[in-house]
């Protein structure tokens, strides 16, 4: 008997049990990132805009006023979560409170939502693309969010896909040229005016790209860099956001 691997072996299976098969909230015993209790905790985007994904109300999926009068420019949204509960306080203390080890569980809902659409398609973009912040706000902060979250994503999607994964680099083609205020702390009609001239695309692109970023609220941020990649070269651009922001009257 090698007593020195059956030791190496008991030693895995109790770190495992402390630190890696336990919710990464509660830390409950959990072979999941997320127990069921906390997993239960987020608001899912059930009842959306089959478009953008903007929450509704109702019980149906219908398409919103908004996308009835102009309909987006990108082919499909996916956007699992609402923006509020749960979800909502973890993005906040990974943005404003250094907190990027919450970043972990939130990637690991957006990644199931994800296989679970493109397994049923088979077909899935060819490069991922985030949204950046502008270096002032990465060095107020100290790192880029959406830069660490689709890492994190990257890696999930590796181990599942294989050579389907849709390659990705460090440095997003977008470039945020100009620092804007907050979206969040803008009026609807200011963060349409924010967008102006902010984004520029400087690297190559693929046909078929799928553009992250960790929250929708109007749109507008998203909508521009889509724009700016269709006239990169992009044929087809899918969104995937952790959350979207429900109306302020839901």
């Amino acid at each position: 008997m090698n007593h020195g691997k059956l030791s190496t072996t008991n030693i895995i299976k109790v770190y495992n049990r402390l630190f890696i098969e336990q919710c990464y909230l509660c830390h409950a015993p959990s072979r999941k990132p997320l127990c069921s209790y906390c997993e239960a905790g987020f608001n899912r985007n059930s009842f959306a805009c089959p478009l953008c994904k903007r929450p509704n109300q109702g019980t149906l999926s219908s398409i919103c006023g908004q996308c009835q009068v102009s309909p987006p420019l990108y082919h499909n949204c996916l956007a699992p979560l609402r923006f509020e509960g749960l979800t909502q306080h973890l993005i906040h203390a990974i943005k404003f409170q250094q907190q990027a080890h919450y970043i972990r569980p939130l990637i690991q809902v957006l990644s199931e939502t994800l296989i679970e659409h493109y397994d049923s398609v088979d077909n899935w973009p060819s490069q991922i693309i985030f949204v950046p912040s502008h270096p002032t706000r990465i060095k107020e902060r100290g790192f880029c969010q959406t830069q660490l979250m689709v890492a994190e994503l990257y890696k999930i999607l590796l181990l599942q896909l294989k050579e389907k994964t849709p390659k990705h680099t460090n440095k997003s083609p977008i470039k945020k040229a100009l620092h804007t205020q907050a979206q969040h702390t803008l009026s609807k009609k200011k963060r349409s005016e924010n967008q102006q001239g902010v984004y520029q695309v400087t690297g190559e692109i693929e046909d078929h790209v799928a553009l992250f970023d960790d929250v929708m609220t109007s749109g507008n941020t998203l909508e521009t860099c889509v724009k700016l990649l269709k006239k990169a070269g992009a044929k087809q651009i899918d969104v995937w956001v952790i959350a979207r922001t429900p109306e302020k009257n839901q």
